[in-house]
């Protein structure tokens, strides 16, 4: 295949080096293009990056892993502008002729808004279904309704364990080719779920000590007989024959 095309390069030939390949790859592993490249002083042009990795092996093999990693991190980029431009259109009220100070609310569309958060689905997801209120709209109902608040809370309660119950498929169904993306699936939903339910599901914290003093365990004993100076010595289980 012939070289890019593009304007004959009048400036002093650049000669290849290992050192130079390296820094070229780096530079286009963090997203920089051939041509902006080729055009900083002492760098090759496009048609002599071109001819360096026909020539070169080690280059090329270089060269080729620098792009698949500028391209993973441009689409990873990509993906999370798209999910805050979804997020940012999911919180914005919804031009459908819906405007002024009129509330849509009833009690059977707040029932129906709990029961779809109980079964896990996101208020965002919710809020994209054309049949209801935007995302911002829900959430301004859970902020000025009281009995809707108590119901929302109680439905996110029952989404905590669906999702407890999904991570426990997720780890069951996982495999060695998927285990690092399932993790990272378990790890988030264990934290929603902590953050719906911390009672339940949240990490425990252990007592400092100068709490653990201030809050000492309480001795129950049972089987003492009145008057006792000392509690029955503890019979050690293990030891002890039966």
């Amino acid at each position: 295949m012939p070289p890019p095309l593009g304007r004959p390069d009048h400036r002093p030939q650049v000669r290849y080096s290992p050192d130079l390949g390296k820094l070229i790859c780096e530079r286009i592993a963090g997203g920089q293009s051939e041509a902006s490249l080729g055009r900083e002083p002492g760098m090759p042009s496009v048609q002599a990056i071109y001819k360096w990795r026909n020539r070169e092996p080690d280059f090329a093999q270089a060269y080729e892993t620098a792009r698949d990693q500028a391209r993973r991190e441009r689409l990873e980029r990509d993906r999370e502008e798209d999910a805050a431009r979804r997020w940012r259109a999911a919180l914005k009220p919804r031009k459908d002729g819906r405007g002024g100070s009129v509330s849509i609310f009833s009690d059977a569309l707040g029932e129906t808004i709990c029961a779809r958060v109980a079964g896990g689905e996101t208020v965002l997801a919710i809020g994209a279904d054309p049949d209801m209120p935007c995302a911002s709209t829900i959430y301004h109902w859970v902020r000025e309704d009281e009995d809707f608040r108590e119901a929302y809370l109680r439905a996110k309660a029952v989404a905590a364990d669906i999702l407890a119950d999904a991570a426990l498929e997720i780890a069951l169904e996982s495999t060695a080719a998927t285990v690092t993306a399932d993790a990272l699936r378990i790890r988030t939903i264990r934290w929603t779920a902590a953050m719906l339910a911390p009672k339940k599901y949240g990490a425990r914290r252990a007592l400092a000590p100068q709490e653990a003093m201030e809050h000492p365990p309480v001795a129950l004993v049972f089987d003492q007989e009145e008057g006792a100076d000392e509690p029955a010595a503890e019979r050690d289980w293990w030891s002890e024959p039966g």
